[in-house]
């Protein structure tokens, strides 16, 4: 892909200067602290509502921290990986900036793949910031717990937003309105969502890999090595298609 390591430096200080990282590890943070403080302390601020309330609340596990962490990021992390990524290329059309970006010897495919890569490395930052201070409170706070399955929990997660950001990028290459492209990626992502919960098909569909991180943290089983390739194979399909949009437009 010509022209790829210039436009993936452009690009990351782009994240850097316009805050994106700044603001994806804050949210991201702000789940990684707050969950396991929330579950520690959550008799004391039942109490503290009202002595009339007599609410039993059974203390909290490790693996119940850690789980409700990543469902958290799992859902949140889907909306702020459309909104990040939906004007990253319909912007460039419309202010007329990738006319000048792709007029140089640089190559659609690399245009495309420096955006993915600079929004993914943002991404993958954060949440690994933000597990890293979950697993730490969850520790200090409640008990210890299964490193090794966090971590695999957390790869499965950072494909998976990973995955978010390919399609809401092929979107954006497609249309020229940020909202159109964010509104579209948003309805994909649902409905590949309710597709995973049904029998058969839904084991080949990307959203189970949340539920197979999930499994690694109760010690069940499950694999979905089925849904991990669909996903790996879309990610470079949006990929494809989002130069492919491009070459057929008149930028």
């Amino acid at each position: 892909m010509t022209g790829l390591a210039p436009l993936l430096k452009k690009e990351v200080k782009e994240q850097l200067r316009t805050y994106k990282l700044l603001i994806v590890g804050g949210i991201f943070l702000l789940f990684g602290i707050t969950t396991p403080l929330m579950l520690k302390y959550l008799p004391q601020i039942i109490e503290l509502a009202g002595e009339q309330m007599n609410i039993q609340v059974p203390p909290p596990t490790a693996v119940q921290s850690l789980a409700e962490y990543a469902s958290t990021i799992g859902q949140m992390g889907v909306l702020v990986a459309v909104l990040i990524a939906m004007g990253s290329v319909s912007n460039e059309l419309r202010h007329g900036t990738a006319v000048m970006i792709l007029s140089k010897p640089v190559s659609r495919a690399a245009f495309v793949s420096a955006k993915i890569i600079a929004m993914s490395l943002t991404f993958l930052v954060s949440l690994a910031l933000a597990s890293l201070f979950c697993f730490a409170y969850t520790v200090w706070l409640i008990g210890s717990a299964d490193i090794s399955a966090f971590v695999s929990l957390n790869l499965l997660i950072g494909l998976f937003l990973v995955l978010c950001l390919a399609v809401t990028t092929l979107f954006s290459s497609i249309f020229k309105s940020p909202l159109a492209a964010g509104g579209i990626s948003i309805a994909v992502l649902i409905m590949q969502a309710a597709l995973s919960a049904l029998p058969l098909i839904g084991n080949y569909v990307p959203g189970k890999l949340l539920g197979w991180g999930s499994s690694l943290l109760s010690g069940r089983g499950d694999t979905y090595w089925q849904a991990l390739a669909v996903t790996v194979a879309t990610i470079g399909t949006c990929l494809y298609l989002a130069q492919r949009a491009l070459r057929n437009k008149e930028i």
